[in-house]
């Protein structure tokens, strides 16, 4: 069994002067539901073998909110195949994961995110917003034997959700 977690980055500002999209910042709302969620996150007293992250100024910086409030001192694994990348996309990240890791987060973007968790889970039917999180529990014992359905929708959360 695997236990993943998938992140959509928090609200981002497009007014912050930023030239490009992948350099967006997080704005003050988008900061705050971060570190609400990264407390939100320690409440459910998670411990996270890995954190894989958009290299999107926005969802870096999401990851690191996310940490902090999990107390992960681990480095943030950064990849650039999740920046506003597909499911199948994502799926084939998720497929490169190391299997001695059990617990593992991806922060990324939408629609990919909502769709990936649709897909392990076709239960969920969810559409994240900013900075929701889902946790799938996946019937899997190596993370590249993952396929449409494995998962388990084992709790969903998001800023407005309390």
């Amino acid at each position: 069994m695997k236990i993943l977690l998938l992140a959509r980055h928090a609200k981002s500002s497009w007014n912050a002067g930023a030239a490009t999209d992948f350099e967006r910042p997080l704005n003050d709302r988008g900061l705050h539901d971060a570190q609400m969620m990264g407390a939100r996150l320690a409440d459910r007293a998670l411990a996270l073998d890995e954190i894989v992250s958009s290299t999107a100024n926005r969802a870096i910086t999401t990851a690191r909110m996310l940490a902090d409030g999990l107390n992960h001192s681990k480095p943030i694994t950064q990849t650039a195949d999740i920046y506003e990348a597909s499911s199948q996309r994502i799926l084939q990240t998720i497929a490169s994961l190391a299997d001695d890791q059990r617990h593992v987060m991806l922060v990324g973007h939408n629609p990919g995110m909502s769709n990936t968790c649709n897909t392990l889970c076709s239960t969920a039917d969810i559409d994240m917003p900013s900075g929701a999180i889902a946790c799938l529990e996946l019937d899997i014992d190596q993370w590249a034997h993952h396929y449409p359905d494995c998962a388990t929708l084992r709790w969903y959360d998001y800023p407005k959700k309390r």
